[in-house]
């Protein structure tokens, strides 16, 4: 456990050890709720967590515990709210993570090569797993990831080799044919993402994750009532036929497909992120349609 005292000027400044414990009156202590300066400092043999001056959120700001070799085993207490970029990137020898309930965010690369840590559960209320926030993290075997979960991002477990489980929820709405080392292999161990002709699905929401096939035409399946973020971002299809019933088209859901010619959209559609297609795309709707309206207003000069 580590001793600690409370800095007036610079907020709560903790004695490292080689076990952290980020003790629970810390954040409970009165003084925690002064408006203090915003960002964390490593300082000596202090590394202080603050309260941000403009929210009522306590966080661990970027590259606070970073590249800290002599970190085993972090328990983070009640209170903490947010973990920012690389936090805790590059302990090397961290084993033992324990996070708090009160966790609402997890910042990028905030455990990105801890080589050592062997598995973690992510606390309910984090509906984003942010980009690389566990790449690197070799030894890492096992994941929890609890309902709240919605969007999985780019490189989130990338070269987590060692991953032998991974459980998800079933409210998962985007994921990166990226986020993980094999993705369509880890997410078809849940039982309710499918693979559809090179398109992972989730079966519990209709939503189509991503496309990892090869094909130049692509057909999606009449059950899916919605296109994730970035689901076809970078593919080499030509032609796509959306069917009637989709309803929403994610951020960048066709973006950067060089040999798109053309992409056909139904009536049912009623929801189209802005970056959802790259400005030369050629749509085809129905005349008076709802994707004709949203293609209008956002300047496409290819419709038919």
């Amino acid at each position: 456990v580590c001793s600690s005292d409370l800095d007036d000027t610079q907020g709560l400044k903790i004695r490292r050890t080689d076990n952290f414990s980020l003790d629970n009156t810390f954040i409970s202590d009165e003084k925690t709720k002064r408006q203090v300066e915003h960002f964390t400092k490593v300082r000596n043999k202090y590394i202080y967590i603050n309260k941000r001056k403009d929210a009522n959120e306590i966080e661990i700001d970027e590259n606070t515990f970073s590249n800290h070799r002599n970190v085993l085993s972090v328990t983070i207490p009640e209170g903490v709210q947010i973990i920012s970029e690389k936090a805790f990137a590059s302990c090397v020898h961290l084993r033992n993570l324990t996070l708090p309930s009160s966790i609402v965010s997890i910042g990028k690369y905030a455990f990105a090569d801890c080589s050592e840590l062997e598995s973690i559960t992510i606390p309910e209320g984090v509906r984003v797993i942010e980009e690389g926030v566990f790449s690197g993290c070799t030894g890492l075997q096992s994941v929890e990831l609890p309902d709240s979960v919605v969007t999985i991002n780019e490189k989130a477990f990338e070269a987590c080799t060692g991953l032998k489980g991974i459980v998800l929820s079933s409210n998962i709405m985007s994921c990166s044919a990226k986020a993980f080392p094999g993705t369509g292999r880890i997410l078809l161990t849940n039982k309710t993402y499918k693979d559809i002709n090179g398109m992972v699905v989730n079966t519990a929401n209709e939503m189509l994750l991503f496309y990892r096939g090869e094909n130049e035409e692509a057909l999606i399946p009449g059950e899916v009532k919605g296109i994730g973020d970035r689901a076809f971002f970078g593919s080499a299809v030509k032609s796509i036929k959306i069917p009637e019933g989709v309803i929403s088209i994610g951020e960048e859901a066709f973006a950067s497909c060089p040999n798109l010619e053309k992409l056909i959209l139904p009536d049912s559609v009623a929801n189209i992120a802005t970056s959802a297609f790259d400005s030369n795309t050629k749509i085809l709707c129905h005349h008076g349609s709802s994707p004709e309206s949203w293609c209008m207003e956002a300047g496409f000069a290819k419709l038919k």
